[in-house]
């Protein structure tokens, strides 16, 4: 069996062979001859070498990126289409789950990606410094275009097989989306030592050694100093999607579609006010760039609140949980800012702006009864979806009129106890109110009262006292454990 290519490269044509027999090594052995104006590549590989590629990456996919672009193939057409079927099923298996791990087992069924993802990711998985200037990569890069359509032809073919598979799902227009059934397969599944040895130790090493071989071989005949042009790849997050508001997001936008504003400050994210162009009308954004835990925002959580309250510190945790919260509210027409782009690769998200005052605000200037009870009512809402907002000061709830809109759901979550989201607002009201026991007691009661008109747990009434929360709230508002109790005894809960 033969698989050829056959592509030029500045001023010379580069025929690369592939020629696979029992008879060649088990170590691919790779032989250049070069002519005036042309370079002949000649890898002999036996099955065996072949395969152990394509199953485990043993050459770090030296031939996988091989399979997958080949121009013509010559020998046995079932044999060869057997082939590159197991070559396509065992990259995608391996590509859904890296990106399974990455995005997380509960927010890996909600994205969507076209078939470029898995070429661009297949080239990103090429990208040492040895892979750059692989001849096959050069051609590649240069070519990509061509390539790509040849890709898409290929994969199409071949889809069917995998939807049967139940790796990959077909969505509308042409998206695909993980099966549940390979991410409840990945759940089960616990890498095993000897898989992380051959991933961590084997394979860079065996990549290394078939890589730098080929290398030297070409640059010596071919005389190529550097290719920096070549260099870019395509990011694959450029062709992931996720559903938002009712529309298809990519997972990659850039700072370069807004115009910037000012800051607006934040300790552990960094956030600006900027102007984006949305249907030809300058739009107010926000962009919000995520940066894990370091010390400060989330210090006092991060270690009051171990096996307590379910808080995500790192910033792709958090992006995830915002998006997924947005999305889930604006369908069941709670309003919350419209998200305009997802970076995912650089971790911030493009999203609405809302004006007005906070609650937090409302609050300073004596106004206690109205903004409590609209924020009761909407936590009632949240909670019936089955969400926490998780973070409720009253500096991230925007007033507007008679509507409460909720700016920051980034710890939005299922897990969290519906009873911490009004614990935490009591203890944080208590602040902006200077601490007085009477003020925030009745603050309280008007919140509670929003609560049960919007048809909140009456129970959750009576988790207030947690002595977890307390310890956590306490440094907080040193007031709230009083609170708390008195609540617990207006609302006839047994102490």
């Amino acid at each position: 069996m033969k698989l050829i290519s056959n592509y030029k490269l500045r001023d010379h044509w580069y025929i690369e062979n592939i020629v696979v027999s029992q008879e060649n090594p088990i170590f691919p052995k790779i032989l250049y001859h070069r002519s005036k104006r042309e370079v002949l590549i000649s890898i002999f590989a036996n099955p065996k070498s072949l395969m152990y590629d394509i199953k485990y990456g043993i050459f770090g996919g030296f031939f996988i990126i091989r399979i997958l672009t080949c121009q013509k193939t010559i020998g046995d057409i079932y044999e060869i289409k057997k082939i590159e079927i197991e070559t396509l099923k065992n990259y995608i298996s391996f590509a859904m789950r890296r990106l399974t791990y990455e995005i997380g087992i509960k927010y890996a069924r909600k994205v969507t990606f076209t078939p470029l993802f898995i070429l661009y990711d297949l080239l990103v998985s090429y990208r040492s410094i040895i892979g750059f200037i692989d001849p096959i990569n050069i051609y590649i890069l240069s070519n990509l275009n061509i390539v790509a359509e040849n890709f898409i032809k290929k994969f199409l073919l071949y889809s069917k097989f995998l939807e049967n598979c139940r790796i990959l799902c077909r969505e509308k227009k042409g998206f695909f989306k993980i099966c549940d059934e390979f991410v409840e397969s990945i759940r089960r599944k616990k890498k095993v030592f000897i898989e992380r040895a051959l991933r961590e130790l084997i394979v860079p090493y065996m990549e290394y050694v078939l890589r730098v071989r080929n290398v030297a071989s070409f640059l010596a005949l071919s005389k190529v100093r550097a290719w920096p042009a070549l260099l870019h790849i395509p990011t694959p997050y450029s062709e992931l999607y996720i559903k938002v508001n009712d529309e298809m997001l990519p997972f990659h936008r850039g700072f370069k579609e807004v115009e910037f504003s000012r800051n607006l400050g934040s300790i552990i994210n960094y956030t600006f006010l900027g102007y984006k162009k949305i249907n030809n009308k300058k739009v107010a954004v926000v962009v919000k760039k995520y940066r894990d835990w370091k010390s400060l925002k989330w210090l006092p959580v991060g270690l009051w609140t171990s096996g307590i309250v379910d808080f995500a510190l790192t910033a792709s945790e958090r992006l995830l949980r915002e998006v997924n919260a947005i999305y889930t509210l604006s369908r069941s027409n709670i309003r919350v800012p419209k998200i305009y782009g997802i970076n995912w690769e650089k971790k911030y998200i493009i999203r609405e702006y809302v004006p007005g005052n906070d609650v937090a605000y409302a609050l300073r200037k004596g106004n206690t009864l109205r903004p409590n009870v609209l924020v009761g009512r909407l936590l009632a809402k949240i909670h019936k979806l089955g969400f926490s907002m998780g973070d409720t000061r009253p500096s991230n709830f925007i007033l507007k009129k008679d509507t409460i809109v909720p700016i920051d759901l980034e710890q939005a979550s299922s897990t969290i106890p519906r009873a911490w989201d009004l614990a935490e607002y009591i203890a944080f009201t208590a602040t902006h109110l200077g601490l007085k026991i009477k003020a925030t007691y009745d603050s309280a009661l008007s919140l509670i009262r929003g609560y049960l008109e919007g048809r909140g747990n009456p129970k959750v009434l009576c988790e207030l006292g947690r002595t977890s929360f307390i310890r956590v709230l306490m440094p907080i508002s040193p007031i709230y454990p009083f609170i708390a109790k008195k609540i617990q005894k207006e609302f006839g809960c047994v102490m």
